[in-house]
């Protein structure tokens, strides 16, 4: 399941409106709603939010002492949320609006992350998108700072990555959160319908599971074979569904004689819904055009850009966004370049240095037009393994951790014990690792890996 990140964000100065709305919720403080305060502030771009849709309904909660950030603020202004404002403390004991499409949490930086996990689960119980927001610890290296007083982390529920994110990329984040909340809540209905069902006996739920069964057999079956002779490179891929269907897909390509493709791909949600769409948005990550005899060799970016507009085009009622990534390998410079989507930011595993993530920009696919995806470029030295992955590793090895910093990932055993196992064992380390870790201690998801060792 595709979700969103841990990263920092810059708070700029934007002015906005935004209207607001209380059925019943805490009378809103003036001086922190600021500029919000007013009539509907409509943004000049277009596709952010369809004006024949319902306004989405966003809840703050927000700690004592803080304010929503800029770049939140002109993210709800553009998608013209409808916001209502509740005290973390309120919300704690009563839960969160049962009318709310997404819940916004900002709580301050003394919060026990158990009180920020008995919030998050009054959320999770209303079926609700939950973003958290974090403000930046206090510094701890002698009063010097890092990073602006002014920034914060924002961890929308889910994964941890790091990297800037602007308004524009958070607006598409919101989006996809408040558009997933009807199908969420009704696979819950379903799922309540089908245990009733499996109660009385009925065949009807054998026969669903089948199905459901036969459906996670052929998205199998769809996925590449091995590639023979891509000497100096090894592929070293990992599939691993949360359940018989699959959200995540990945694609690994010969292009032409020397240049090869790696492509993985996360749709938002679960079930059969995502499963169709991964397995749409993998036809599309092809990476090359054949016309007339002769063949183009599509760049990442643009490969990205047309998978965006494809799914701005189709106009998906479920399931409409994705996170990927798309790399092309060339063996006779031994350069690796690829664009991102959302996805997590891939890791360098280079002999003599620390294990480091590699930042490029690019946002949600799918949740407005006119995006650019960064093209990034490495040359892959003799031991070198490149990771790509989807965010269900970082919710197998960070479990329910709230408060992690940007790059938690890096400091876990398995990547710091990764050159020494070397990608093969490291990746069957993460099946036991599914296959062993308590269901309650981490969020369950699709884990799908690409590792790419040069030799």
């Amino acid at each position: 399941m595709a979700k969103c990140s841990l990263v920092t964000v810059p708070t700029k100065a934007w002015p906005v409106t935004i209207r607001s709305w209380f059925h019943g919720q805490d009378a809103p403080d003036a001086n922190r709603l600021g500029p919000w305060a007013g009539c509907p502030c409509h943004h000049p771009a277009v596709g952010l939010w369809d004006p024949h849709m319902s306004a989405p309904q966003v809840q703050l909660i927000l700690d004592r002492g803080i304010e929503p950030p800029a770049p939140l603020r002109t993210a709800l202004s553009r998608v013209q949320a409808q916001v209502s404002i509740r005290s973390l403390d309120k919300a704690l004991a009563e839960g969160v609006s049962p009318s709310a499409d997404l819940c916004v949490i900002l709580p301050g930086s003394d919060r026990h992350p158990n009180v920020l996990d008995a919030v998050l689960a009054k959320a999770a119980d209303r079926a609700c998108g939950t973003m958290l927001i974090q403000p930046e610890r206090p510094p701890d290296d002698g009063g010097r700072r890092t990073t602006p007083p002014d920034e914060h982390r924002l961890n929308p529920f889910g994964r941890a990555a790091g990297a800037p994110l602007n308004a524009d990329e958070l607006t598409g984040r919101i989006k996809a959160l408040c558009e997933i909340r009807h199908p969420m809540r009704l696979m819950r209905e379903e799922l309540n319908r089908l245990r009733q069902t499996r109660g009385s006996a009925s065949p009807i739920g054998h026969d669903f599971d089948e199905q459901i069964r036969l459906a996670g057999q052929i998205q199998h079956d769809l996925l590449p074979e091995p590639i023979a002779d891509t000497h100096p490179l090894l592929i070293h891929p990992l599939y691993l569904p949360a359940d018989f269907v699959s959200g995540d897909t990945y694609d690994v390509a010969r292009l032409d004689e020397n240049r090869f493709s790696f492509s993985l791909a996360d749709a938002t949600g679960h079930g059969l819904p995502a499963a169709l769409l991964a397995i749409l948005v993998r036809n599309s990550l092809r990476g090359k055009e054949i016309r007339e005899g002769s063949y183009r060799i599509i760049e990442p970016d643009e490969l990205l850009s047309r998978v965006n507009d494809e799914l701005l085009d189709t106009h998906l009622r479920q399931c409409q966004f994705i996170t990927a990534v798309h790399a092309i390998f060339d063996r006779t410079t031994r350069e690796v370049r690829w664009a991102r989507g959302g996805s997590p930011y891939p890791i360098l595993f280079r002999p003599g240095r620390e294990p480091e993530q590699i930042h490029s920009a690019g946002g949600l696919i799918g949740a407005f037009g006119n995006q650019t995806f960064e093209v990034a470029r490495l040359k892959l030295q003799p031991g070198d393994v490149l990771l790509f992955h989807t965010d269900g590793l970082d919710a197998l090895l960070l479990g329910r951790d709230t408060g992690r910093p940007p790059n938690a990932l890096l400091s876990t055993d398995w990547v710091r014990n990764f050159h020494r196992m070397g990608p093969e064992l490291a990746l069957n380390e993460i099946r036991r690792l599914t296959a062993a870790r308590d269901p309650a201690s981490w969020s369950r998801d699709d884990i799908t890996a690409i590792a790419l060792r040069m030799t």
